[in-house]
């Protein structure tokens, strides 16, 4: 968890006292560790710049996102035409039904945080060299091809992350920068420690507890670490990555 920023850890806290709750309290160590978690998320909340309107860049990412979310629903739409039409040839169905299926698979897509969104674009970026041939045989309105409604797509992803980077350098400047440092750290130790205890538990409990346990419950906070263990390994390619000691800082949850 030690790749984890502080906005990071504003959604991972999010999902494991609300949408993981009945989960967490499943075992002993879970309960012990509620109040801890809880303490740690309203701190974490309790600093202004962490999020909304007034954040740095919080227009520019904004606008950004307004673009991400026009092409990516423009996407979906077409595939989604092109799927019901009745007389276009089973090929092109076939290739837009690709398409969707990887890019844009269901609208909520377009509702996520802005650092999930940004993820995304990285992970699919190898999907738009390896369906070029899909993307090209699918013409657009206004001329062109979906190839480049796609492009466009995963460059606004690209655009979010750029963004979100710079406004982790602003927040790490700032007047709470001095407090965010201890306190990211401070609650992945926690966290840690909570882990650790909750497999001695697993270990001991006589398989009473369903042995995916773990794994469920630290699904999204193993899923962010990951992402931005590789973000930073794209940053060794030449792209600056954000320190894992920055306070690199989220938008809210879905709705947007």
């Amino acid at each position: 968890m030690r790749n984890l920023t502080l906005g990071d850890l504003k959604l991972a806290l999010r999902d494991l006292l609300g949408e993981r709750l009945v989960e967490l309290r499943l075992t002993a160590t879970g309960k012990l560790y509620e109040p801890r978690l809880r303490t740690k998320q309203q701190q974490i909340e309790a600093i202004p710049e962490a999020a909304g309107p007034l954040a740095p860049l919080a227009r520019e990412l904004g606008e950004t996102d307004v673009q991400h979310d026009g092409f990516g629903a423009a996407t979906f739409y077409l595939c989604r035409a092109i799927a019901v039409h009745p007389t276009l040839p089973a090929s092109l169905k076939q290739a837009a039904a690709d398409v969707q299926k990887t890019f844009v698979p269901q609208l909520d897509t377009l509702r996520a945080p802005y650092p999930d969104e940004a993820s995304a674009a990285l992970d699919n970026r190898p999907e738009l060299v390896k369906l070029k041939a899909e993307l090209k045989s699918v013409a657009t309105p206004g001329g062109g091809t979906l190839h480049d409604w796609v492009k466009s797509f995963i460059g606004a992803g690209d655009d979010l992350d750029r963004l979100l980077r710079q406004r982790a350098t602003l927040l790490a400047t700032g007047e709470n920068a001095a407090a965010a440092g201890p306190l990211r750290g401070a609650t992945i130790g926690v966290l840690g420690r909570f882990r650790d205890a909750l497999g001695d538990e697993l270990r001991e409990d006589g398989g009473k507890i369903p042995a995916d346990h773990d794994a469920r419950l630290f699904a999204y906070i193993d899923k962010l670490n990951d992402d931005r263990a590789l973000r930073g390994r794209g940053a060794a390619a030449g792209e600056p990555a954000v320190p894992a000691d920055e306070p690199a800082v989220t938008d809210p949850a879905p709705p947007k």
